[in-house]
């Protein structure tokens, strides 16, 4: 059986110097290394992403979530590896984050374990929106149940703050599985990708997890095997495996309102969502959660 990297082996970041381009301009890096360490984040089981339907006044929306399955996978005991990272092109780019293509190794004398390290991503966080990025960081370790194959495999959160490099903050990071395409705009949705997707929402809704940007850019297919991609896991949930995931969660939340209403919330939005892939995503309308609990 393939040595494939852990999701907890990381323990620290060498983001390699070097200057990287954006769409819109070019960021110029630290002219030397930059190390960033790993960082905890809070249970999503302390509420910090709940909704108001969690508070006891509003518990009439209420209904009893079962506990969230464990994993399809075993975490081991942290290795402490030491990961390098070069930058390479940008993929996307959204109001917090940019996301890069990446290089990824370890260095000299600390591969010992012989781990397989799958392509990857960085989620670089933009000036003062590293809570954005360490959000989505805690809605991946809060729903690590559905990693590799629901949503992403996240390989953790990363910070380092260094005042002579960066004024505005923490330079924070996600480290993420690498994905492949997006849905093929001016092309209907297959049916089996379609159903794919429904799965991907129902899954979710389970958890009592609303997505709030459930747009074409975060619904991804997963990477081939050919070029490297990690195989997909049953989920948790339904027993099945997809051919897509779900990405995007740095403004998901939790909500303790019914599963009914959760699951309508996704019945309602996601088809305007597949059957205009050829629009930008802020032509559809986007319709909170209020609608079905109110």
């Amino acid at each position: 059986m393939a040595n494939f990297l852990p999701l907890n082996a990381v323990s620290n970041v060498i983001i390699v110097s070097g200057e990287i381009g954006t769409p819109n301009e070019t960021w110029k890096g630290p002219t030397i290394p930059v190390v960033l360490q790993r960082q905890s984040v809070p249970s999503l089981e302390t509420g910090v992403l709940d909704d108001y339907a969690t508070k006891i006044e509003n518990r009439t929306f209420s209904d009893y979530c079962k506990p969230y399955p464990d994993p399809p996978f075993e975490i081991p005991a942290p290795a402490n590896l030491t990961l390098q990272i070069r930058l390479g092109n940008v993929l996307s780019e959204g109001q917090s984050s940019i996301v890069f293509k990446c290089e990824c190794f370890i260095p000299y004398g600390n591969e010992t374990l012989e781990y397989i390290i799958p392509p990857m991503v960085v989620k670089l966080a933009k000036r003062y929106k590293s809570d954005d990025v360490k959000k989505e960081a805690i809605m991946y370790e809060g729903i690590k149940c559905l990693q590799g194959s629901s949503i992403p495999r996240c390989y953790g959160f990363f910070q380092v703050r260094a005042l002579e490099f960066f004024d505005f903050g923490p330079m924070s990071i996600l480290l993420l599985e690498e994905l492949g395409g997006l849905l093929t705009l001016d092309q209907p949705v297959t049916d089996s990708a379609k159903s794919d997707i429904e799965g991907l929402c129902s899954d979710l809704a389970h958890l009592r997890i609303v997505h709030d940007d459930m747009g074409y850019q975060n619904i991804l297919s997963t990477l081939s095997l050919e070029q490297g991609g990690l195989p997909s896991l049953p989920s948790p949930i339904s027993g099945r495996t997809y051919g897509w995931r779900l990405a995007g969660f740095n403004g998901a939340f939790r909500t303790s309102t019914t599963l009914e209403n959760v699951q309508s919330f996704y019945d309602y939005h996601l088809p305007g969502v597949l059957e205009n892939v050829y629009k930008p995503f802020e032509d559809v309308e986007f319709l909170g959660l209020d609608r079905w609990i109110n």
